[in-house]
């Protein structure tokens, strides 16, 4: 019943009021990463990106992002708070699954990027895209909420998590969307 809720206010949610403006990865000064936790091996890929988007792309601030199921008492030690890291939980939402704590500073930042690493796999993270004031959204297609983003990479088939979010680095990476 409460996830049934929680679809239909998303779906009625409406998209914030944002600049919108494409850029490449090489015009882009800060992007973020927006991701569902799973372990720590998936917490080490977004990291590895992350360095990637840095170095070859020159980006100087790559934040990750995540999402992570469990109840803050229960986040591992190697998923902590830091510069350009960080996260929330089940317990920072309301009981329609809307993000209401640690949120507020990433959904007012105007980041240049943001990249939905895992689209439609939590409504969490569904409502916290909805309201970032990013200037351009990225993602693999979206069923929930598809008006959310500005570029969808269409699925292929047999494609695994790290072939598709290659693909959105690879299309905004040289592609000329300023």
């Amino acid at each position: 019943m409460q996830k049934r809720i929680a679809q239909r206010m998303l779906r009625s949610a409406s998209s914030q009021e944002r600049p919108k403006k494409g850029v490449n990865l090489r015009g882009a000064n800060q992007i973020i990463l927006v991701y569902t936790e799973t372990d720590e091996r998936k917490f080490k890929l977004v990291k590895d990106i992350a360095v990637y988007l840095k170095k070859e792309y020159d980006i100087k601030r790559v934040m990750r992002f995540a999402y992570i199921t469990g109840d803050e008492k229960s986040i591992p030690t190697w998923h902590m708070r830091k510069l350009e890291s960080d996260f929330f939980c089940a317990s920072d939402l309301n009981w329609y699954d809307k993000p209401v704590k640690h949120v507020a500073a990433h959904i007012s930042e105007p980041y240049d990027v943001l990249i939905q690493l895992d689209p439609d796999e939590s409504i969490a993270l569904d409502f916290f895209v909805a309201e970032s004031k990013a200037k351009m959204k990225v993602a693999n297609f979206s069923i929930n909420r598809p008006q959310d983003f500005d570029i969808l990479i269409p699925p292929q088939a047999n494609d695994t998590w790290k072939q598709r979010n290659h693909r959105i680095i690879e299309f905004i990476g040289d592609s000329p969307l300023t």
